[in-house]
């Protein structure tokens, strides 16, 4: 189902990521929600309908109102999945169509990282990390079919990952100033490396579901 013209969509967990004036401009009656109160005050300078989030687990949204949820890199955070589904399910229209992306716990870069695959452990802010055997048992519990899965590793995380392998006990890598491996020459390197590297590997690191309710 595509973000297109006249359909109502959410984005929960909006951050600072282009989705809301990207779906707008294709004619998406677009909705965001974030916890952050100076994100949402600066969305709403800029004309974009987002509303602040008061407890993750509980969506400031009336029943069936939208037939797309976009939730990028947010399920992780949630203490409470079973009611944040419910949640979801409660303010989908009949057959909506709910995106999730989550840290995936079966990557082959969680093998080859441990205790330093920083994408996925991210403490404190990641309480769990799913797999999408995990996802789908969630999804049968709340009402869920799975339409599709499929996973792709950012350079970004990639980068991450190995800035906490070379960087040991720094814990402060994913606010630090850029270093070495974030200049444009060796971004592009890298990236040909892990797209070679990962080719044979069926899982990586992020986790990309889109689920339909039933």
């Amino acid at each position: 189902m595509p973000a297109t013209s006249g359909i109502r969509v959410l984005d929960y967990g909006c951050g600072t990521a282009p989705y809301l004036a990207h779906f707008r401009a294709r004619g998406a009656n677009i909705s965001g929600a974030e916890i952050a109160p100076a994100i949402v005050a600066t969305y709403r300078a800029a004309g974009l309908d987002v509303v602040l989030i008061e407890k993750m687990e509980q969506i400031p949204f009336p029943d069936h109102e939208f037939e797309i949820v976009y939730m990028m890199q947010v399920l992780e955070h949630i203490a409470d999945p079973h009611g944040f589904l419910n949640e979801v399910r409660r303010i989908l229209k009949p057959a909506g169509a709910f995106y999730l992306a989550v840290p995936n716990a079966r990557s082959v870069w969680r093998r080859v990282f441990g205790a330093n695959w920083v994408s996925g452990w991210f403490a404190p802010f990641h309480l769990f990390v799913y797999s999408l055997t995990g996802i789908r048992v969630l999804a049968q519990l709340h009402g869920f079919d799975i339409v599709r899965s499929w996973s792709a590793t950012s350079d970004s995380w990639f980068r991450l990952n190995l800035k906490a392998l070379l960087y040991r006990g720094n814990n402060s890598l994913d606010f630090t100033p850029k270093m070495w491996l974030d200049r444009a020459l060796v971004r592009a390197t890298l990236l040909s490396l892990l797209r070679l590297i990962e080719a044979p590997a069926g899982e990586r690191d992020c986790l990309v579901v889109e689920l339909k309710k039933c």
